[in-house]
């Protein structure tokens, strides 16, 4: 928990070349006057998109040349901001991209309703005419899905000025929860040590209950402190997801979003169901930590703290990337050279900085390579995050190198099964490679551990977003105490009376950065679920599913999100992956049990 450093003090070898994507201000300003030129022929030829065939060919070229200088305009702008989130120059150039990204949005908002005034079956033909104009036959199909739901022109332009304004609480949120946070420091041996978001987590891991205790005191009375800000600023974003709810004619927000990827309500109640079918194992992996830790009490708070105090292996950067590369070998040499390029292209940015976005994450366009961010520590935690990382940036590049523009990118329902595919394989490797039974608890504990946190509880935080959204759509009074109470049930009965629930959880639900994406977390639980599947075929050696995983990586989004996923054998409307998935969890967790039982772990 050492002092953070300014980005200066770090060798640049550690961070990221955003020179890849826009090398100075002149080209940045020549991709600015791009993206405005191609916007005024767009609206130029407003009326006159499907006249023909020609006519159509021009509109997707005009606006592909406009998505992809936009596209390097907010990479780049964005991914500089958080290299120093303190710095106002770098936010000034976000806020313009920003801008122009609004600004193009609002002179376009014709465009679907002038698609929307014909059938899918007027358009089509012009795909036979012209060669080059086939490739768009999924995505036209994709857009008349909804075709019912595209008011009129004027009412769409409205639309999309208000989710402009309405963007309004997620932006209040990151800068309350960013450049306004402050924390209390916390006591550990007797001296203060800061606490922010990044180190949270690693207070909680601290093998003092004491401290634990007191990051997780002073960590929430912030938000507490702040509540009815928080209240307020949730209230906005579940007040615009009405909005345009009932505006799209949905039953409800859910089936807003379901429909929003085309996949049907059975697979998020197949979910929601196998869960509560069995939260006993982790209800009883809980039971098991607090007997473990021999605390008199066991409390949310001590959750995250290890049961094998005496393993404190630290990873230098380069240990890091060869362990996660002999992890991933089962995925083949192709996988492991792109896992390569990624690493010699100087788009890793390692090492946390003061002012620094936190977490990790990545990101890139068609006209960039993949970036990725991380806050590397040298613990374990951080060697899983990078192969997590890298698992999004090979699905980016395979995504890239085999499709055209419009089917690049990959719907966040797919993403989150590349990253954690890469974080199981180096799960199953670490305990294969160990004979030490601390070890082995150790990283099965890590893998339980990844198990609560994604399916549990973002399950969890979804039914909270669901349980909100109903509460919205039914006019009820979205107060401070309805959003704690809701959430303070909830978790409740997700732990039951494996832990001691602190009153101060209860605030948590106002720093889930998720919660202004609204039901995006789902979609962790259903990945990992997907994952153990995939993982399972791959460590059992099932005839071709490397060969299909990378082509499932290649897919981008040029089919619909299951279909891509059959690929691997997975259907998510059935109840077998699900059955599959938590009978191999709870075979981990008899593992450890047996560990236990046995006292084959050192005291």
């Amino acid at each position: 928990m050492e002092n953070l450093k300014e980005r200066s003090e770090i060798d640049s070898k550690d961070c990221w070349d955003l020179t890849k994507i826009i090398k100075d201000e002149e080209e940045y300003q020549a991709l600015i006057k791009l993206v405005r030129e191609r916007n005024q022929e767009i609206v130029g030829i407003k009326g006159h998109i499907l006249d023909n065939a020609s006519s159509l060919a021009h509109f997707f070229q005009l606006s592909e040349e406009e998505g992809r200088a936009l596209d390097r305009l907010y990479v780049y702008t964005k991914e500089s901001f958080d290299e120093d989130t303190r710095d106002n120059k770098r936010k000034e150039k976000l806020l313009e991209i920003q801008s122009l990204i609004q600004e193009v949005e609002e002179n376009e908002s014709f465009i679907l309703s002038e698609f929307m005034k014909k059938d899918l079956q007027d358009v089509l033909p012009f795909l036979e005419e012209n060669e080059e104009l086939k490739i768009y036959t999924y995505y036209l199909e994709e857009l008349y899905h909804s075709k019912e739901r595209v008011l009129s022109e004027a009412e769409e332009k409205i639309i999309t000025q208000a989710t402009n304004v309405f963007g309004t609480p997620e932006d209040a949120f990151t800068s309350l929860d960013t450049s306004d946070v402050s924390f209390q420091d916390v006591l550990v041996d007797g001296k203060l040590m800061p606490l922010n978001h990044y180190n949270y987590i690693k207070f909680l891991e601290n093998d003092s209950q004491e401290v634990r205790e007191n990051a997780f005191l002073n960590y929430h009375a912030f938000y507490k402190q702040h509540r009815n800000t928080f209240a307020s600023i949730l209230k906005g974003n579940y007040q615009e997801l009405e909005f345009i709810r009932s505006i799209r004619n949905y039953n409800s927000a859910l089936e807003m979003a379901l429909d929003e990827i085309h996949v049907p309500k059975i697979l998020y109640d197949n979910l929601v169901n196998s869960v509560h079918e069995y939260l006993d194992i982790s209800i009883n992996y809980q039971k098991l930590k607090a007997k473990l830790l021999s605390n008199k009490e066991y409390h949310l708070y001590d959750t995250y703290a290890p049961v094998v105090s005496s393993l404190v292996s630290k990873y230098s950067k380069e240990e890091a990337i060869s362990l996660v590369k002999k992890a991933l070998n089962p995925l083949g040499e192709g996988y492991l050279n792109q896992f390569q390029k990624i690493l010699d292209g100087n788009t890793v940015d390692f090492y946390p900085n003061i002012g620094k976005h936190n977490g990790a994450y990545q990101w890139g366009c068609y006209d960039s390579p993949s970036y990725v961010l991380l806050n590397f520590d040298e613990t374990f935690h951080s060697v899983s995050t990078l192969a997590h990382e890298m698992g999004h940036a090979i699905h980016s590049n395979y995504s890239r190198e085999n499709n055209p523009y419009i089917y690049e990118g990959y719907k966040i329902f797919l993403a989150e099964i590349a990253s954690t595919v890469n974080e199981m394989l180096l799960s199953c490797y670490m305990l294969e490679h160990t004979k030490n039974k601390d070890e082995k608890m150790y990283y099965l504990c890590s893998f339980l551990d990844k198990v609560k946190s994604t399916i549990y509880r973002q399950t969890m935080f979804s039914e909270f977003e669901t349980i909100m959204s109903q509460k919205c759509q039914n006019h009820e009074s979205l107060t401070e105490a309805c959003f704690t109470d809701t959430y303070y049930k909830l978790v409740q009965e997700y732990f039951k009376d494996s832990v001691i629930i602190d009153e101060d959880i209860r605030y948590e639900c106002y720093r889930v950065p998720h919660f202004y994406t609204p039901f995006y977390v789902y979609q962790y639980a259903t990945g990992l679920i997907s994952t153990i599947s995939i993982v399972s075929d791959i460590l059992e050696n099932k005839p071709h599913i490397v060969e299909n995983y990378i082509q499932f990586l290649s897919s981008g989004s040029s089919m619909n999100v299951l279909d891509i996923l059959k690929l691997v054998d997975v259907d998510l409307t059935t109840k077998e992956p699900f059955e599959r998935a938590f009978q191999f969890i709870e075979k981990k967790l008899l593992e450890l049990q047996l560990l236990v039982k046995e006292g084959e772990f050192s005291e």
